[in-house]
């Protein structure tokens, strides 16, 4: 994750609030290998799991009144350094939080400078 001014500010969030935010998975869904002898049948896609923390809340009825935010839709923020393996939260993938599953939607990313964070609008 980046450094500003040479502070880890996203491994700093990570400490401290990490353990104090829900247990989630991140899942995402990666192009897999070709079935031998059907080579122009496209690929067979994998889903890979990320533990990360993070926490749920719904948008507000002004947010959600026009635009790209649906009635229904909700805001995952998560910590950047709690995602396994470095991953980044990107359209499509999935996040898993209080047994609900919801898909991260398109252009549905936003992320602080830092990488602390990262504020998806997922959907059922």
């Amino acid at each position: 994750m980046p450094k500003i001014l040479g502070v880890d500010i996203s491994g700093t969030i990570n400490r401290a609030l990490g353990s104090k935010l829900l247990p989630c998975v991140l899942r995402k869904h990666v192009p897999g290998g070709r079935t031998p002898g059907a080579l122009t049948s496209g690929t067979n896609p994998l889903e890979q799991n990320f533990a990360c923390r993070g926490v749920v809340s719904d948008y507000t009825d002004r947010e959600a009144s026009g635009g790209n935010i649906k009635v229904g839709d909700r805001r995952i923020l998560v910590l950047g350094d709690s995602i396994a393996g470095g991953q980044i939260p990107a359209p499509n993938d999935e996040l898993t939080i209080e047994g609900t599953t919801y898909r991260i939607v398109e252009n549905g990313v936003k992320r602080d400078p830092a990488a602390a964070t990262y504020e998806c609008q997922s959907r059922k």
